[in-house]
């Protein structure tokens, strides 16, 4: 147990707070990892000479702080799992990565060459310099213009250009929650989010999904146990499940987070692929709703555009969060994705990934028939990717290594889980492949290693 009070001092007060303390720094710096369980009260107890109502009080902070998980008959254990990289792998040599969701490169490249050569020749001292207020008046006309086909009503003083997504997502946390707020949050989440909400000290609160998407009734439950703040909501082509929220579920939602005063962030940037019928929440609770798009899904993650809509009466406040955090974002590549928003181009590549995401949703489909995955039965589906549910037999890390060692890299449950009892499953991208062979290549490859053990 040495490893879990290095640097203990027996003599701090509230001795308590020294034990949360000592497990906190053995948590972040990987001595205690994600489902790793925790001596018993008593155990811990005798072991530093305190009580066992200390150790409990030490637990329960850090319960508080969504580190830990306790239940009566199953003991505490760690739920902490702070490093995205270990799950989603960026780009790696030798392998098929389908840890990574990001859109194909290929009819990126021709646009972007064209409007990268126009750039060259333009007047580039306009951009090379730093912009006042949220930025430069024309891109964000750009921006708003784009958000209304996006089906987003604002007004361009409501639009703040940021960094990419994650970026977004910092702002819209920092400026809507405090350090301690309680953060409703998909019990399966981009890891992402989770991220954001622990290095800023918020509290994620996991709400229960089905294959429709966040359950309104989980919501009014934890809810009434526990005041939430804040509601981060990913309704459409959900990560990991790839879920698309009906437009009667977000409707009941939104009567919901009206009633409580729960504010939402919309975090849209799958939305372009859902069919038009679907509306962003947006739409059905604007004032309860801070919307966040960018062009990384649609277009590519090198533009690093962000989009937010917040209420006029807060911009003030995000420029000042974007001066803090950034100072500003790239003159120069919002400029170049105004120019691919201007020609058509990031709506023309918006719906080829969309075309594509759909023809490897259907091979997907096909090769894991008679395996579970999370299925909503739609006409049309086009997310990027595919939660398949493991039989029986098979823990996600055993078969991730498995996968690993052929080669194939996809992302294991414990990565998205803000709780531990989810059944076993993997998120497997269908973008990381170039060509459709070479995906049908991966899947039939990631079945036959399901069979083995069925």
């Amino acid at each position: 147990m040495q490893h879990l009070l290095t640097g203990f001092n027996p003599q701090a007060r509230p001795l308590y707070l020294e034990i949360a303390r000592c497990i906190e720094n053995a948590i972040l710096k990987k001595q205690l990892t994600f489902q790793d369980k925790l001596p018993a009260h008593r155990q811990l107890a005798a072991y530093i000479g305190s009580s066992a109502v200390t150790v409990r009080q030490a637990y329960q902070a850090l319960e508080a702080k969504g580190l830990l998980s306790a239940g009566v008959g199953r003991g505490t254990f760690v739920i902490f799992n702070g490093n995205m990289s270990d799950g989603i792998k960026g780009r790696t040599d030798g392998e098929v990565n389908l840890s990574l969701v990001a859109p194909l490169v290929s009819p990126l490249l021709g646009p972007l060459q064209r409007h990268l050569k126009q750039f060259s020749d333009a007047d580039l001292e306009r951009y090379c310099g730093y912009e006042d207020g949220a930025g430069n008046p024309q891109h964000l006309a750009t921006f708003s213009q784009w958000l209304q086909r996006q089906g987003v009503v604002c007004e361009v003083e409501q639009v703040i250009p940021c960094h990419g997504a994650q970026h977004g997502l910092l702002l819209a946390i920092l400026a809507c929650t405090q350090v301690g707020d309680r953060v409703a949050v998909e019990s399966l989440c981009y890891p992402g989010i989770l991220a954001v909400l622990r290095q800023t000290g918020r509290v994620p609160v996991a709400v229960s999904l089905d294959e429709q998407g966040l359950c309104p009734q989980s919501l009014r439950e934890q809810h009434s146990q526990q005041s939430i703040r804040a509601l981060v909501l990913v309704a459409s082509c959900q990560n990991p499940t790839g879920s698309v929220m009906p437009n009667n579920r977000r409707e009941v939602l939104a009567e919901l987070v009206k009633e409580f005063d729960i504010q939402v962030i919309d975090d849209d940037i799958y939305g372009f692929l859902s069919e038009d019928e679907i509306k962003p929440f947006y739409s059905f609770a604007p004032s309860q709703t801070i919307y966040l798009n960018s062009l990384s899904k649609s277009v590519s993650p090198s533009l690093r555009l962000g989009l937010l809509v917040v209420p006029k009466a807060q911009r003030d406040d995000y420029i000042h969060l974007l001066r803090t955090t950034l100072w500003l974002p790239s003159p120069i590549l919002q400029e170049l994705a105004c120019r691919m928003i201007r020609s058509g181009d990031v709506d023309r590549i918006s719906q080829w990934q969309k075309q594509q995401a759909g023809q490897r949703q259907q091979l997907a489909k096909q090769i894991f028939a008679q395996f579970d995955f999370v299925d909503q039965q739609l006409p049309k589906h086009h997310a990027f990717h595919i939660w398949l549910l493991l039989p029986q037999g098979w823990s996600s890390q055993v078969f991730t290594e498995l996968m690993a060692k052929q080669h194939i890299r996809v992302s294991a449950d414990y990565h998205f889980a803000v709780v531990t009892n989810q059944q076993p499953a993997v998120r497997i991208s269908l973008m990381g492949c170039r060509s459709m062979t070479q995906l049908k290549q991966s899947l039939l490859q990631i079945r036959d290693g399901l069979l083995r053990r069925c």
